[in-house]
């Protein structure tokens, strides 16, 4: 998927991911429905070749189902990380981001530049041990400071948040 096919979004195409997002099995006559409500009048079989599009384009890359918090868990936690200068950083931050990315809670870790160098964001699990405090543990040779805060996280801009994996 190239960059173009995000920066080619119109208004139309941004309205049916976000009716696609809140239920993927909307049919194309209620999307055409919502988005002549907005102004826009086009065709269920319109609607029906632009998702086709999407999906072909790679912006849609699937459809899952997804599940309440069943477990009760709505807490997250922001890590920032100051690692020590050294030659091989690259290959620390690599380490790091590898181990965190095989943790099954975690929902996003990031090179930073500036002050810090890293940042992840983990779901809190209070039955399990504290992950967080596992991550610092295994990396407090490479590290300098890190500070742990608790984060409240109740809307994200789905469209917008896929455009950070670009």
């Amino acid at each position: 998927m190239s960059d173009d096919a995000w920066s080619n979004l119109d208004k139309v195409d941004q309205k049916i991911i976000e009716i696609l997002n809140n239920n993927a099995r909307t049919p194309s006559k209620e999307i055409a429905s919502e988005l002549k409500k907005s102004g826009h009048d086009v065709s269920d079989r319109t609607i029906r070749k632009r998702i086709e599009r999407l999906e072909k384009s790679g912006i849609i890359k699937g459809y899952k189902a997804v599940l309440t918090d069943v477990s009760g868990i709505n807490k997250y936690q922001i890590i920032l990380m100051k690692l020590k200068p050294s030659k091989s950083l690259e290959a620390v931050k690599d380490s790091i981001k590898e181990f965190i990315t095989k943790l099954d809670n975690y929902l996003l870790v990031a090179n930073m530049e500036g002050e810090w160098n890293m940042f992840v964001i983990i779901q809190i699990d209070s039955a399990k041990t504290n992950t967080s405090q596992k991550i610092v543990e295994k990396f407090s040779d490479e590290l300098i400071d890190y500070r742990i805060n608790e984060i409240d996280i109740k809307d994200a801009n789905i469209l917008n948040v896929s455009l950070l994996l670009l």
